[in-house]
C-alpha cells in the first residue's frame, strides 16, 4: 500500500464507523502513529511523500466525518436510512488533503440499529480538483466496493490484515483512474457549462440576465459560432461556451465534438416553448447531442430550459399545451433519469436564477449532503421552506416541508418535482425581498406575509458572506432557529467551502 502512496496523489485511505465510544477509526492506510513515535518517524516519512498521522488526528479525521453525516444521532426523520447514500468532497487544512467521503449506513448482526460509516479517500490538497473532476468515474467503484466489503462487517470488524488485499485493489483501480484522469489535475477547478439549443431558443439572453447585463437584450443579434466566456462563482472559474444555434453551426459542433463537447461538466439545453413548429427539430439535435455524449463516456447532468415562458402568455391554452407537449418528449427520451426543466422569462430574474441554480448545484459533490443536513436542521425548527443562497442568489441548498402546500396551494395529488417547481410564486416574492434586504445591508430581518412569517439572515462561512431564508408559520420559532442555526454552521461549512471547488 505504501509504495503505492508515494507516486500517487492519493495519500490515504480511512474507515470509520459510529460505535459504543462514538466515531471510531476501524481501519487506515498508511499507519498511523502515537505521539511519541511521530517525532522519529515524520521527516523521514515526508521525505517519502507519505503522510503521517497520529492515532490523534485519524480520530479527529473520524469525529469530523460522522459528525457531517448524522449530526444529532437522536434526530433520524429519515425512514430508510440503510438506502441513504452521501458523497462529499472535505477538506483537511492541517494534514494539507483533501477527502472525497462516502457516507452510508451498514447491518451488522449485533446491532438492531443500523450502524454510520464513513469511508475517505485522501489526497494531496493541491491535487483536489482530481476528486472533482473525476467523481463520476470514482463513485461507482466505491459503491460497487462497499456492496461486497459490507457483507464482511456482518458479525464484527475483521483485523486490518485480513482486508488489506481488499482495499488495495480498491487503491489500484482508483489509481488506473489517476493514470488516465478526465482533465489535468491542477489546484483550482475550472468548469465547462454548455449552453446549446437551436437558434432564437433564449440562450444568449439568459447568460445576459444572469450577468445582470440587461441593456444588451436590447438589439440582441444571433451568435456565430461559440461564444465562450468565463464567470467565478464558489471559489472556480466556470466557462460558458454559447453555442450558436443554426444548422451550420450545430452539424459542426456535432463533428468536431471533441472541441465543443468534450469534458463539458454541464449542458442547458435551451427550448423555446412559444415556437411549437420547431419542437421536432430542437429534440433531433438534443439527442445528436446525447449521442456524442455517450460516445465520450461522459455524465453530463441536463437542465432542460423551457424559454421564454413570459407571465403575459404563460397561463394561455396554446403555451400550456406547448409546456405539456415538451415535457412529455422529453420523458420519452430521458429513461436514465426523469429530465429536470425549469420555464423561464427574462422579465423574471427569479426563473432564470432558480433554474442556474438548479444547474450549478449539479456540479457540487457536496450538495446532497448538505440538502441532507439542512432538512435535519429544518424539521428541528419546523421551518416550511429553507434556503440557503450566495451572496449573489443563487440556491445553495433547500428545504421544502409538505407542510407549505398551504402556502403554495399545490394539490396533495400533485407530484412534487423540486423545490422550485411548487414555489415559483413565493419564490418570486421571496427573491424580491431578498434584493431589499441585501440592499438595508442588515443581518437579520422579518417580513410578514398573510399567514406566514419570512426570516433573512445573513450569515458568514469563513470570509464568505452567505444568506438562509425561512418561511414559518410564527415569528416565535425564530428563537429555536437562532438557538440551533450555529450548530448547523459549523457542521456544514466545510462543506460549503468545498461546494464546487
Amino acid at each position: 500500500m505504501e509504495e503505492l502512496f508515494k507516486t500517487s496523489i492519493i495519500k490515504g485511505l480511512i474507515f470509520s464507523s459510529y460505535g459504543d465510544l462514538g466515531p471510531t477509526p476501524i481501519y487506515v492506510w498508511p499507519k498511523y502513529y502515537t505521539e511519541k513515535e511521530l517525532a522519529d518517524v515524520k521527516e523521514e516519512r515526508k521525505k517519502q511523500n507519505l503522510l503521517t498521522l497520529s492515532t490523534r488526528d485519524v480520530t479527529q479525521i473520524s469525529i469530523k466525518n460522522l459528525s457531517l453525516f448524522i449530526s444529532d444521532r437522536a434526530f433520524t426523520p429519515d425512514l430508510n436510512i440503510q438506502d441513504l447514500m452521501y458523497f462529499a468532497i472535505l477538506p483537511y487544512p492541517d494534514f494539507n488533503v483533501t477527502s472525497l467521503t462516502y457516507f452510508h449506513y451498514i447491518k451488522t448482526n449485533s446491532s438492531n440499529s443500523q450502524i454510520p460509516t464513513a469511508f475517505s479517500i485522501l489526497v494531496d490538497e493541491n491535487s483536489r480538483s482530481f476528486l472533482y473532476n473525476n467523481i463520476n468515474r470514482i463513485k461507482p467503484i466505491v459503491i460497487d466496493f462497499f456492496k461486497s466489503f459490507d457483507n464482511e462487517l456482518a458479525d464484527n470488524y475483521p483485523p486490518q490484515e485480513d482486508v488489506q488485499s481488499l482495499f488495495l485493489n480498491l487503491l489500484k483501480e482508483l489509481t488506473d483512474i489517476e493514470k488516465s484522469p478526465s482533465t489535468p489535475v491542477s489546484s483550482h477547478r475550472k468548469l465547462k457549462v454548455l449552453m446549446a439549443g437551436l437558434d432564437d431558443s433564449g440562450k444568449t439572453s439568459f447568460l445576459l440576465s444572469i450577468d445582470r447585463k440587461y441593456s444588451k437584450l436590447i438589439g440582441l443579434k444571433p451568435t456565430t459560432g461559440a461564444s465562450i466566456k468565463s464567470i467565478e462563482a464558489l471559489g472556480a472559474t466556470i466557462f460558458t461556451w454559447d453555442l450558436g444555434g443554426q444548422l451550420k453551426f450545430r452539424k459542426k459542433y456535432i463533428n468536431k465534438a471533441e472541441i465543443y463537447l468534450y469534458e463539458a461538466d454541464l449542458l442547458f439545453y435551451f427550448i423555446d416553448i412559444r415556437n411549437k413548429i420547431r419542437f421536432e427539430e430542437s429534440i433531433e439535435y438534443l439527442l445528436d447531442l446525447k449521442k456524442v455524449l455517450k460516445q465520450f463516456n461522459q455524465y453530463t447532468p441536463i437542465i432542460y430550459i423551457l424559454s421564454k415562458g413570459d407571465s403575459d402568455i404563460i397561463k394561455t391554452e396554446e403555451i400550456m399545451e406547448n409546456i405539456e407537449t415538451v415535457k412529455n418528449r422529453l420523458a420519452e427520451i430521458s429513461l436514465e433519469e426523469p429530465p429536470e426543466m425549469y420555464v423561464t422569462s427574462i422579465f423574471q430574474i427569479f426563473t432564470i436564477l432558480r433554474a442556474f441554480s438548479s444547474g450549478i448545484s449539479k456540479l457540487s459533490p457536496n450538495r446532497n449532503l448538505i440538502n441532507h443536513n439542512l432538512k435535519n436542521f429544518s424539521l428541528k425548527t419546523n421551518a416550511y421552506l429553507t434556503l440557503l443562497l450566495s451572496v449573489d442568489g443563487l440556491v445553495l441548498a433547500d428545504f421544502y416541508s409538505p407542510k407549505a402546500r398551504k402556502l403554495t396551494k399545490i394539490a396533495e395529488s400533485e407530484e412534487l418535482i423540486n423545490v422550485f417547481e411548487v414555489t415559483a410564486p413565493q419564490f418570486a416574492m421571496l427573491f424580491k425581498i431578498f434584493s431589499r434586504f441585501k440592499a438595508l445591508k442588515q443581518e437579520e430581518a422579518i417580513f410578514k406575509v398573510a399567514d406566514s412569517v419570512i426570516l433573512f439572515k445573513k450569515i458568514q462561512v469563513a470570509e464568505n458572506d452567505m444568506f438562509i431564508l425561512f418561511l414559518i408559520d410564527n415569528e416565535k420559532r425564530k428563537e429555536k432557529i437562532n438557538a440551533k442555526l450555529v450548530d448547523f454552521l459549523d457542521q456544514t461549512k466545510d462543506l460549503l467551502l468545498r461546494y464546487i471547488s
